[in-house]
Parts: structure tokens; sequence; C-alpha cells
């Protein structure tokens, strides 16, 4: 008789253990692709050096290099948990396997979806991500060392201007330092971009994050390449006004399935 009562508590026991399990969400995966536009016009590695684009400044240009650090990527839930999914991603338009993160496993439900373009100054210490180094991804101790935040670049004309010899732009974002040289003092430029409530659901989340190039040359401070196309790391006041510009290239898309 004893076995037998001690035999229905471990069913109950296990039935229970059971029920509760399946009152829990399972993870479900997530992934976060990023993708590139100007002005609505979709842009990959297929698409360098042709001067197919112009900015709001009226300048017709090309890319021939596009690649962009993201850090601090984190979804945090409506209990305010904050889960870091990855601590940074170097974007490079010209390597497909740079332009997703993907291995991501949440429960289902609503996220606050956020990342930061470029380093914070806590985490902006030269030399030590062996993979950025390999990278070239460095920034001289000259102008304030750490690492870079994106380089664009490209070339460029004015309309009239002969299409046959366009002019070289660099357009490079990094920390920005005053007083280039030994004693300069550098200030963190990074971005933080909230992109929203984003929802995961059973099955599996696909997260598109666009970035809209053009807005680098026109949102708020319109871009003169003739005066602004090389040099620009230095310049302090140059990395104040990518940094205002920066505000509003990224936007969010997401795609779910079963």
């Amino acid at each position: 008789m004893f076995k037998k009562k001690l035999f229905l508590l471990i069913l109950v026991v296990f039935f229970m253990a059971c029920d509760k399990n399946d009152d829990q969400p399972q993870n479900t995966p997530v992934s976060i692709d990023f993708s590139h536009s100007f002005n609505q016009q979709a842009i990959d590695s297929s698409s360098f050096n042709a001067l197919d684009y112009t900015n709001g400044f009226g300048t017709i240009l090309s890319l021939t290099r596009l690649r962009y650090l993201i850090s601090q990527i984190s979804f945090t839930n409506q209990q305010g948990i904050k889960t870091l999914v990855k601590d940074y991603q170097l974007v490079d338009l010209s390597q497909d396997n740079s332009l997703a993160i993907n291995d991501i496993l949440l429960p289902p439900g609503a996220y606050n979806l956020k990342m930061r373009f470029g380093f914070t100054e806590a985490a902006n210490t030269s030399s030590i991500y062996p993979d950025l180094n390999a990278a070239s991804w460095n920034v001289p101790d000259m102008l304030g060392g750490g690492y870079h935040y994106m380089q664009l670049e490209g070339r460029w004309l004015d309309p009239g201007d002969d299409p046959d010899e366009p002019f070289l732009y660099a357009y490079h974002t990094i920390s920005a330092v005053q007083n280039p040289g030994p004693d300069n003092t550098r200030e963190d430029t990074s971005i933080e971009i909230d992109l929203g409530e984003i929802t995961v659901t059973q099955g599996a989340t696909q997260i598109n994050v666009t970035m809209d190039i053009n807005q680098w040359f026109e949102n708020p401070n319109l871009w003169d390449l003739n005066t602004l196309n090389g040099m620009l790391m230095g310049n302090y006041t140059a990395q104040k006004m990518m940094q205002e510009n920066g505000q509003t290239v990224f936007s969010l898309e997401t795609n779910t399935g079963d």
C-alpha cells in the first residue's frame, strides 16, 4: 500500500513539473540583418564604384567602401530585464558574413532593441580587440587612439564636372579629438540607437536594421564635399557634425514567421 501511494505521489509531482514547464515560453531564434540604402535605393557591394547617388547638397557620388562598428546590442523585456546578445559587430558591406547576427535565442514577447554606433569611451581602448586589430580598425594615438566608428569612402563630383575624373572622399568617424598630437583630448561621439519595440514570436523572428547612407550627408548638416572630403579624423567640428547627422541614419523593420 505504501509503495502504491509513493508511486502515485511521484506521478503527481512529475505531471505538475511537466505542466509548469509547459507554461514556460521556450526560447526561439532571432536574427538581426543589416541592410543599406541611399534615398530608398538598395545598396550592396555590387553597387560599389557607380556614380549613381545624389546627396542633399546636389553632389553626385559613389561608394567604394562602407564598414562600421555596432556595439552593445541588447534586448530589454517588459519587466526591464536586459539581455546583451553581442558586445560588438564590425559590419562590412563587402563581407556577406558580417551583415547578420545569428544564433540569438530569446523567449517570445515584446522587447526594446538598442545598440550603439561605435564604442563608448569605456570600451574604446586601443589594441584590445584582436579581430579589430587584424581589420586595421585602430585610430592612431596622435588622434586619440581607440577604434574607428565608420569608414565610408568613395568618389564624388559636382554637376558639370568631368565624370571621368571624380574626386576622392573619406568620411571616417571616430571619437572627436581636440588638440591632435601628444596632448590630445578625446570625446565620446558614439551614438545610442534606440530602435523601439520589436515582437519576438514563437518560430523565428528576423529583424532588419537599415542604414540610410544619405542621412550622413544631409540631416541636419548639409554636407559639402568640396570642403569636407578628407582629413576629417582630426577635425573636431566635423566629427561633431557627423554625430549629429548619425542620429537619423538607422531604422527598423521586423519580419516574423513560424
